[in-house]
């Protein structure tokens, strides 16, 4: 009950009912010392004894010879980038100059040591890692990060990626019980510290206050339900009769509130100098002692150091040089008790760090400030474009926001406050808050109201929340754009900025009046135009037309994906979307979103869902799909992006016509459309025609399908800036031909070639040449098939070669090579089940039976009075399908088929059709719609 383990927060106490923690952690500290590095993540409730832990840990872990490196999340420095990697590397700093260059310039740069471009997460992570193994040779290295969820985002995910395995490097860090606080984070284990027992919760009480009356004691120990923080410092809040148990005890409080009130009257009982120290080490967030003896006089600072580690408030590392709070709600509860005055005086203090950086030093006096001041709204508005540029986007918001409270000027204040609204958007996801940001936009009397970061801000809202139409946001953003263009004071980034949402604009609305202002605007941008921009415009806007040069430049970006930020990968991926590169994007999309769904930027993580979803359809990967698409779609609506919601229910749409619920994907194309029609976003409106083109495909109504496709993309030719025309292709083709529309089909074949499609892509090159081989005469069709099933890697997009392998089943079986269709038909039926294209693999499965097999393998009946052709055709009747549509599914004419059933009627003994059903199950053939297995081939 009672360890042998000194709790660095009280020397003079025990840990109480920790044997087991102890021991699990114990024995991971020293499996750091053994090489046998790694990460435990520590959880539990507030106050139940964590930061003890970590404490004793790091204990321990001096005692065997391992350095300790400690970091602690702090509230107030959310927006400060890699503060708490800072906190970590800061005691390591000497080490830089044995890494690589890249490594170094990687840590110099991040933590605002360098100026340069931002370097990636991953070469952060790969820096950093670099710098703790350089350290690691001469002592084993413990990180101790108390208060997890507090860190900054660019920190946690850093460490997230750290592969410690097998090093002599283990992290311990400790958070409150929250799942999201460590799913995804790559932590090896997990270790929750549960509330102390009631044996050890008593005999802690009786050790800290031996003497509380019974009834007290009783009292306590049921309100502190094992949580030790609560027991020993709840007894210290009751005045002295209500310890003796003269007075009745006061009602029971919420925890939070009661532990805050605990700690506030601890800070309260400091003398003034002492608790602006702490405030002071609050607010600087560094724990750097030196640091803040430079700032106060020397006895000052001596005599509240020895007053607030009297008070149990803080520990101070063994060489003087660090200052840490044993508890982070100490911390709350120092600025909770400070006036707003003393704040500002001390971030005045704190921006006359002599060696403090330029970041902190224009945060510190943003806070100070009390009034507009456009020095320091200048110098936030530098610092937010900084963050923009290194890909902190949150800390750029921040700026931004602050900057524009700060503008004396109204038109400086509706510039900084519109750009912090637009980045807002763009990247953090919040959506729903930009009405209220663009109201502190509103141009007033005199201030310029084609400002183009408000007109960015709000075309961007316009588009995505679905509350304006295409057009309106159109008109607003190209006018913001063209003032901007003619400005020479206009910020680069702001410009850019502005084309490529006019771009996204442009590409949801899909019109060649739209696109043509666009392409002259970007011609007037200078030095030059972005690489991604130019790659949007040409492989996004209209891919059907894209160059082969252009393409060549889209694989060199794809290559170097790995190397981009997150902002980069999407636009990136998006320009491969409609031009087969997602699958060489995918591994970017997936880091992206593993980093970016755990509380990143919204946005982002909805973009490469979108991306991922659509690579899942092609690929084949339909449970994913299905999983991927409905999380999109709720992130969507739950963040106001109505416009990118449609996209995903596209998806699901899509799935569920190939799959052969048409009436589902009926319903959700009429909403799509309901959505796209008044807002004029015909992209929309395509992709809605696609899921009604796949669904009459579904049910065997190919006119239908062909005058839908042809509705959006008129067949012979491929329409400008109409990308998801490519994804009509092959239905348009099918259709074509099964509703006896060859002319058509060859047309679109010929149109497709003169494109140069197939170059663009193997699939698209799959697809195309799959198309050629439907509309070859009879004297060609088995070299195109074969030519088309023979491309490399064809196998990659398994729903679209398994298409092309039952047309040319068909044909095979037309042409009398009964063998070879069988063969053909087979393998296209076990991709169809598999995928689950019911409709698809019933058209096989119909083929199969008209080939011969059926009779044999399904041959309930000895009777040999129908052939294998007059049973198909028998057993559709009976299932209620006209002449027409039996025709257009065997590939017969109506009179054929009007034929083969006058032979069937007295073979059957019947004279209708309505007596064809029973007939045929009588006579021990099944009259729906076939057996669901797959047909083995008959030798």
């Amino acid at each position: 009950m009672r360890t042998g383990v000194i709790s660095p927060a009280d020397p003079r106490q025990m840990l109480y009912g920790r044997d087991h923690d102890l021991a699990v952690i114990g024995a991971f500290v020293d499996g750091t010392a053994n090489q046998s590095g790694g990460s435990l993540l520590v959880t539990g409730d507030a106050g139940v004894g964590k930061s003890a832990l970590l404490h004793a840990a790091a204990a321990r872990a001096l005692d065997g010879g391992v350095r300790v490196l400690r970091a602690a999340g702090a509230e107030f420095e959310g927006d400060l980038r890699f503060a708490g990697l800072h906190q970590i590397l800061h005691p390591l700093l000497d080490g830089l100059a044995d890494l690589s260059d890249h490594h170094r310039n990687a840590l110099t740069v991040a933590l605002g040591f360098a100026a340069g471009q931002a370097p990636p997460q991953h070469a952060v992570t790969g820096a950093t890692m670099a710098l703790l193994r350089h350290a690691s040779q001469a002592r084993p290295l413990l990180l101790a990060i108390d208060d997890l969820p507090w860190l900054d985002q660019g920190s946690a995910k850093v460490l997230r990626s750290l592969d410690l395995t097998a090093t002599r490097i283990g992290m311990l860090a400790v958070t409150r019980n929250d799942h999201s606080a460590h799913r995804g984070s790559g932590v090896t284990r997990v270790h929750e510290l549960a509330p102390l027992d009631d044996q050890s919760a008593a005999a802690l009480l009786m050790d800290r206050f031996p003497a509380l009356p019974p009834d007290v004691r009783r009292r306590l120990l049921a309100e502190a339900l094992g949580n030790p923080l609560t027991l020993h410092e709840l007894p210290g809040a009751l005045d002295a009769a209500q310890r003796s148990g003269s007075s009745p005890l006061p009602h029971v409080l919420p925890l939070s509130r009661r532990l805050q009130a605990v700690f506030a009257s601890r800070v309260a009982d400091l003398s003034p100098s002492s608790r602006q120290l702490l405030l002071l080490a609050v607010l600087d967030g560094t724990g750097d002692l030196p640091a803040l003896r430079s700032l106060l006089p020397d006895h000052v600072v001596t005599e509240a150091l020895r007053d607030v580690q009297e008070s149990g408030l803080i520990d101070v590392d063994r060489v003087k040089t660090r200052l840490n709070f044993r508890h982070p709600l100490i911390r709350s509860a120092v600025v909770e008790l400070s006036t707003a005055g003393e704040q500002r005086r001390a971030h005045e203090v704190l921006a006359r760090r002599p060696d403090g950086d330029e970041e902190r030093r224009t945060w510190h006096l943003a806070h100070a400030a009390i009034e507009p001041d456009e020095y320091v709204a200048e110098l936030l508005e530098q610092l937010a474009r900084r963050a923009r540029g290194r890909g902190d986007v949150t800390g750029a918001v921040a700026a931004f926001t602050r900057a524009a409270a700060l503008s004396p000027d109204r038109c400086d204040r509706s510039r900084r406050a519109a750009a912090a609204a637009y980045l807002g958007t763009d990247a953090t996801g919040n959506l729903l808050d930009v009405p209220r940001l663009l109201e502190a936009c509103r141009p007033t009397h005199g201030a310029d109201a084609t400002s183009l970061t408000t007109a960015l801000a709000a075309a961007y809202h316009l588009l995505f929340s679905g509350n304006g139409d295409v057009d309106s946001a159109y008109r607003l953003l190209l006018k913001g754009v063209d003032a901007g263009l003619s400005r020479a004071d206009t910020p680069p980034d702001v410009l850019q900025e502005g084309l490529y949402t006019l771009m996204w604009i442009s590409f949801f609305g899909a019109r060649a009046e739209l696109w043509e202002p666009l392409e002259r605007a970007i011609t007037r941008l200078t030095p030059r135009v972005p690489e991604s921009l130019a790659l949007l415009m040409s492989c996004l806007g209209d891919p059907a037309h894209t160059s082969l040069p252009d393409l060549c430049r889209l694989d060199d970006a794809v290559d170097g994906l790995a190397r981009a930020d997150p902002v980069e990968v999407i636009r990136i991926g998006m320009a491969g979307h409609y031009v087969g590169r997602l699958k060489t994007c995918r591994p970017a999309l997936q880091g992206l979103l593993k980093e970016e769904r755990e509380g990143g930027h919204v946005t982002l993580t909805i973009h490469a869902m979108n991306l991922l979803s659509r690579h899942c359809y092609e690929s084949g990967e339909w449970d994913q799909l299905a999983h991927l698409s409905e999380e999109g779609l709720r992130l969507s609506r739950r963040h106001g992006y109505h416009l990118l919601a449609q996209t995903f229910l596209h998806h699901q749409a899509l799935l569920a016509a190939t799959r052969g619920d048409t009436d589902r994907a009926d319903d959700l194309a009429d909403e799509i459309t309901c959505f796209a029609a008044p807002r004029r976003i015909q992209l929309l409106l395509t992709l809605a025609a696609e899921i009604r083109t796949r669904a009459a495909l579904g049910r065997g109504e190919y006119e239908s399908a062909f005058l839908r496709a042809t509705s959006v993309s008129p067949a012979g030719v491929l329409p400008h800036f109409q990308a998801p025309t490519l994804w009509l292709i092959a239905d348009l083709v099918e259709s074509a031909i099964l509703s006896g529309r060859h002319a058509d089909a060859e047309a679109h074949v010929v149109a497709l070639r003169r494109a140069q499609v197939p170059a663009i892509s193997g699939r698209l090159a799959l697809v195309t040449h799959g198309a050629a081989a439907m509309t070859a005469d009879d004297d060609r069709f088995v070299a195109r098939f074969e030519h088309a099933l023979a491309l490399p890697d064809a196998d990659t997009w398994p729903f679209d070669l398994a298409r092309i392998r039952l047309f040319y089943g068909e044909r095979l079986r037309r042409a009398k090579a009964t063998q070879t269709a069988r063969e053909q038909l087979n393998v296209a039926l076990t991709t169809f089940t598999r995928l689950g294209a019911s409709p698809w693999a019933d058209r096989a499965r119909s083929e199969l039976r008209a080939s011969g097999l059926a009779a044999v393998q399904a041959g309930a009946s000895p009777d040999t009075r129908l052939s294998p052709q007059q049973y198909e055709i028998a057993r559709l009747a009976a299932a209620g399908m006209t002449n027409k549509q039996i025709g257009q599914r065997l590939h017969l004419s109506p009179r054929t088929v009007g034929s083969h059933l006058y032979q069937v009627f007295p073979k059957l003994g019947i004279t209708s059709r309505a007596a064809l059903r029973d007939a045929l199950q009588e006579a021990g053939k099944p009259a729906h719609a076939g057996p669901k297995d797959i047909v083995s081939p008959q030798p």
